[in-house]
């Protein structure tokens, strides 16, 4: 019998290779090579595919090669428990669960699977590829060395349970916690070589299987980042096309952080420093009233950034939530000295100000003050100059309603006189710029409804031209 004792107590039953007191599955690397050569490969494949089929999920101490696990079926979890693999590929395939406990691997691979859970606890992988797979319980990265965490087209296909006493269930979450030097995470992410990578195992992929990644919650936390120069410079952690709760925990990301094409609920962002730029993109955040009260105010806390925080064609269904992300925007991008991007993300939260007014719940006289404010905010401080960010604005209202608009109106009305018996629309268009101007040189005045528009005219000038001169000062004398 096989020399090989389990944590248990008890001995491996596989008959020894030839020349080896350990059977084919527990024979290590260099013994087997020097027994078999390159045939010892072989062996080994065979032999883990016959424990296979008689019923044997559980492996530990084994030295494995290239593991490919193709249209296996079972009611049992698959662990492999103190054991080194080169690769393990599992594809086509469905059963209860999969364990990785203090077990080295190169490349993990999981593609087309259907699994009730994941646990990875105590390993060392270099490449973790979770694609298109449907679980039904969790999946829990925990504690181990991960270079390159790649999670593709996954979702969650368990029963929607309530919770219980108000508690989390840890059902449909995706747990990443305690990882250590991690190169990158990908969420959904396109990578050339994966492909390239699947083919040599004999993985056909296709785009038509692509889809969302969609779990109740993401949970990243205790994450130590490789902190190599060169890895600095990359985008560390992206999340694509995923639906449910972000929950970033505890993380000091050297390098980019990008969420795109999402559907965010009720994020949460505690203790997170990116040492680069913070990039939220195509994505819709949709929060709750109590999400609202205790998450939000604190998040410029607890989100630091320290590079740029860009915000791109993003929906909010909370204006709060929108304002705030619009000013820690703001504030990066002030920090920088860049004054005029500031200024777009300036009026982008003025905007989500306004909205809270116009969406306040206040009842009765304090509801329609706050429908005023805003329409008055609209009319005087965002259709004039965008909030004091856009100088061109108010040149081109002005020379459109004194050179086209008034005078139109006085010609229409008749009600201006002057030394001609007769005026043209250019001695109206005269008037309108002697009006507006305040000079009142005295060869023409208005008469009867001429008066009120005159006096319209005479405001409405020395309005948009304090707004000319308070906003071309900010843009180019702060």
């Amino acid at each position: 019998m096989c020399e090989y004792t389990y944590e248990n107590g008890r001995k491996c039953r596989l008959k020894p290779l030839e020349g080896s007191k350990y059977c084919p599955l527990h024979v290590p690397y260099d013994e087997g090579e020097a027994l078999l050569g390159e045939r010892i490969k072989k062996v080994k494949a065979s032999t883990l595919q016959r424990r296979l089929r008689a019923g044997q999920s559980y492996f530990e101490g084994v030295y494995l090669y290239d593991v490919s696990i193709k249209d296996y079926r079972s009611e049992k979890v698959l662990v492999f428990k103190n054991s080194a693999i080169k690769s393990l590929v599992i594809e086509d395939s469905e059963f209860k669960g999969l364990i990785l406990l203090n077990t080295a691997v190169e490349r993990v691979i999981l593609f087309q699977v259907k699994v009730g859970f994941i646990f990875v606890k105590g390993s060392t992988v270099y490449g973790l590829n979770v694609l298109r797979v449907d679980f039904t319980s969790h999946i829990s990265l925990r504690d181990s060395s991960v270079k390159y965490l790649m999670v593709n087209s996954t979702q969650y296909t368990g029963s929607e349970e309530e919770e219980a006493y108000g508690e989390k269930s840890a059902k449909g979450t995706v747990e990443i916690s305690g990882l250590r030097d991690v190169r990158r995470i990908g969420i959904n992410t396109r990578y050339p070589l994966l492909r390239k990578i699947l083919e040599e195992h004999g993985v056909k992929v296709s785009e038509a299987g692509r889809r969302t990644v969609r779990v109740k919650s993401l949970v990243i936390r205790d994450v130590s980042f490789d902190t190599k120069p060169h890895f600095k410079r990359q985008v560390r952690l992206t999340v694509a096309g995923f639906h449910g709760t972000l929950v970033l925990e505890n993380l000091e990301v050297f390098g980019h952080v990008e969420i795109s094409w999402s559907h965010l609920v009720s994020p949460e962002f505690i203790h997170v420093l990116v040492h680069s730029n913070f990039i939220l993109r195509k994505s819709r955040i949709r929060a709750d009233a109590t999400w609202g009260l205790t998450v939000l105010p604190s998040l410029p806390v607890e989100l630091t950034v320290q590079g740029f925080m860009i915000i791109e064609d993003c929906q909010f269904s909370n204006p709060h939530a929108e304002e705030v992300f619009y000013r820690l925007a703001r504030t990066s991008w002030e920090k920088s000295g860049d004054l005029e991007k500031a200024d777009e993300y300036y009026y982008l939260e003025m905007l989500a100000r306004r909205k809270i007014k116009l969406l306040s719940r206040r009842k009765g006289r304090r509801k329609l003050l706050d429908k005023g404010e805003a329409l008055f905010e609209w009319l005087f401080a965002d259709l004039t100059c965008r909030y004091g960010t856009d100088w061109k604005r108010p040149i081109m209202i002005w020379l459109f309603a004194v050179n086209l608009f008034f005078p139109l109106l006085f010609y229409l009305t008749g009600s201006v006189q002057g030394l001609s018996a007769k005026l043209s629309f250019l001695d109206y268009e005269y008037f309108s710029i002697v009006t507006a101007t305040t000079l009142g040189y005295g060869d023409y005045h208005p008469i009867g409804v001429g008066r009120a528009i005159a006096s319209l005219e005479a405001l409405f000038g020395m309005f948009m031209w304090a707004v000319f001169l308070t906003v071309f000062a900010r843009k180019y004398m702060r």
